[in-house]
């Protein structure tokens, strides 16, 4: 009785652990919680900003907005299908933008990862 009572504890708390830790994908940094899928690359958010719309156009999605500061940015596109794509760049450090992508309601994490990709491929022209 008392080895299936501390079975039925472990296994609670493995499951409220992984509940609670979210998924993580296999990338260093990025992770992919309820849809959002968040990154950490190296550029400041207006070379980043600019990266992104670049990103979004190189994979023709439609109807390509951006918008960006030395602190912060925000790109917004469609996808064929209509979903929204927003792309929220924030400052994380020197040099270093904290990237939120959002693709539609649930997200997309392949999508994510392709902009994430493109966006390094283009910053790659800057020299970081």
């Amino acid at each position: 009785m008392r080895s299936a009572l501390f079975a039925t504890c472990l296994l609670s708390l493995g499951s409220f652990l992984w509940l609670a830790a979210g998924c993580q994908t296999t990338q260093p940094g990025a992770t992919d919680t309820l849809g959002v899928y968040s990154t950490h690359i190296d550029g400041a958010p207006d070379q980043v900003t600019s990266a992104a719309q670049k990103a979004c156009n190189d994979m023709k999605l439609l109807d390509v907005n951006s918008t960006g500061t030395k602190v912060d940015g925000k790109v917004t596109a469609r996808t064929a299908q209509g979903s929204d794509v927003a792309i929220n760049i924030e400052q994380a450090g020197e040099n270093v933008s904290k990237v939120t992508i959002q693709v539609g309601v649930t997200g997309d994490e392949t999508v994510s990862k392709q902009l994430v990709d493109r966006i390094r491929n283009h910053l790659a022209w800057f020299g970081l």
